[in-house]
C-alpha cells in the first residue's frame, strides 16, 4: 500500500516550513491541509489533542506532532536521501545543536523581538552569544553536516530568511557578515538549495494574516503582531525593487493578489492608530501603490472608504 502523507499546517508556520522542507528532499508525495489556528479545525484537534497547534503529520492515519519530532519520524521511516549522518556520535551532535536553535536561539531571539526598552537591551547579549555557538559550530563547512543539506540545517533554516527581516523590524543587528561570516556563508547556501527556494511562504497571504491577526487584537497580542505585519511587508518591499508592477510594466496576478492594501491598509490604519506604511520605510510600496491605484479599472472599482472605515471600527469595537 502507498504511503498516505498528510501535513496540517498554516501558511506562516517556521515549523511547518521544516517538515515540508524534509519531505520534499526525500522526494515524498504529500497532501497539506492548511489550518486556521482561530477556528481549528475538529481533525486537528483529533490528531493533536494535547498541543492543539502545527504542525502534525499523519503518516497512514497514525498523527506525529512537534516539528522536530516530526522531521525524526521522517528520517526513521524513509531512508533516502538521509538527513542525519551515519556515525552515532555526529547523530546525536545534529540533535543536540536542534534542540539548541529552539530552546535557546529561538527564545532568545523571541525574547528581543517581542519587548522593548531596557528588556530588549538586556537579551540582545544572549542572541549574540547563541549565534556565536551556531558561528563556530560551522567553521569551515557548507552545511552542519558537511557537503549537503541536513536535520540540523532544516532545524536552523527560519533563521535564512527571518532573521534579516527582525533586523528590519527592531533597528537591531543580529548578523553582520565579519562578525558572522560562517553564519551569513550558511544562510546563502541553504537559500541556494531548490527545495527551500521554493517553498518559502506566499507573501499576500502571510500579510493578509498578519494584518488580520493585528486588526482583530488588542493590547499585548496587538502589540507582538505589528512586528510581522512589517516583516511581511519587507519582504514585499525587496520583491517590488526597480519595478513598476510585480511582473514589470503592466498590472498583472500578483498586482491583483495584493490589491486590496492599496486601499484597505490606510483604512486599518485609521482604525487602529497604527502606521504600516512610511514612505521612507517603504519607497517600493508606496509607489506600487500610486501605481496600482491609478488603474482605471482599479480606480473604479474602489468601494467607499467611509463605509470601509464604519464596517471595520464595527469589527474592532468592544462586544
Amino acid at each position: 500500500m502507498a504511503d498516505d502523507l498528510k501535513i496540517f499546517r498554516t501558511w506562516s508556520s517556521r515549523f511547518a516550513l521544516r517538515i515540508i522542507w524534509a519531505l520534499q528532499l526525500k522526494g515524498l508525495e504529500y497532501e497539506t491541509i492548511f489550518e486556521d489556528l482561530s477556528q481549528k479545525s475538529p481533525l486537528l484537534l483529533q490528531y493533536n489533542p494535547t498541543y492543539k497547534k502545527v504542525p502534525v503529520l499523519v503518516h497512514n492515519g497514525k498523527p506525529i506532532s512537534e516539528s522536530l519530532v516530526i522531521l525524526e519520524y521522517i528520517e526513521d521511516a524513509w531512508k533516502q536521501n538521509p538527513l542525519l549522518p551515519k556515525d552515532p556520535y555526529e547523530r546525536a551532535m545534529a540533535r543536540f545543536w536542534a534542540k539548541f536553535i529552539d530552546d535557546k536561539l529561538l527564545k532568545s531571539v523571541n525574547d528581543v523581538l517581542f519587548t522593548k526598552g531596557k528588556e530588549q537591551e538586556e537579551g540582545i547579549p544572549k542572541v549574540m552569544e547563541n549565534l556565536k555557538y551556531i558561528e563556530e559550530e560551522l567553521e569551515g563547512k557548507k552545511f552542519f553536516g558537511g557537503a549537503t543539506i541536513g536535520f540540523t540545517d532544516i532545524a536552523l533554516g527560519w533563521t535564512a530568511n527571518l532573521l534579516g527581516v527582525f533586523e528590519e523590524v527592531t533597528g537591531i543587528k543580529f548578523i553582520d557578515a565579519h562578525k558572522f561570516p560562517q553564519i551569513s556563508e550558511w544562510m546563502h547556501n541553504f537559500c541556494d538549495v531548490p527545495v527551500i527556494k521554493a517553498n518559502w511562504p506566499s507573501r499576500d497571504k502571510l500579510l493578509l494574516k498578519s494584518v488580520s491577526d493585528v486588526l482583530f487584537t488588542k493590547g499585548k497580542e496587538q502589540e507582538e503582531g505589528i512586528p510581522k505585519v512589517m516583516e511581511n511587508l519587507k519582504y514585499i518591499e525587496e520583491e517590488l525593487e526597480g519595478k513598476k508592477f510585480f511582473g514589470g510594466a503592466t498590472i498583472g496576478f500578483t498586482d491583483i493578489a495584493l490589491g486590496w492594501t492599496a486601499n484597505l491598509l490606510g483604512v486599518i490604519e485609521e482604525v487602529t492608530g497604527i502606521k504600516f506604511i512610511d514612505a521612507h520605510k517603504f519607497p517600493q510600496i508606496s509607489e506600487w501603490m500610486h501605481n496600482f491605484c491609478d488603474v482605471p479599472v482599479i480606480k473604479a472599482n474602489w468601494p467607499p472608504r467611509d463605509k470601509l472605515i464604519t464596517k471595520y471600527q464595527a469589527h474592532v469595537a468592544p462586544k
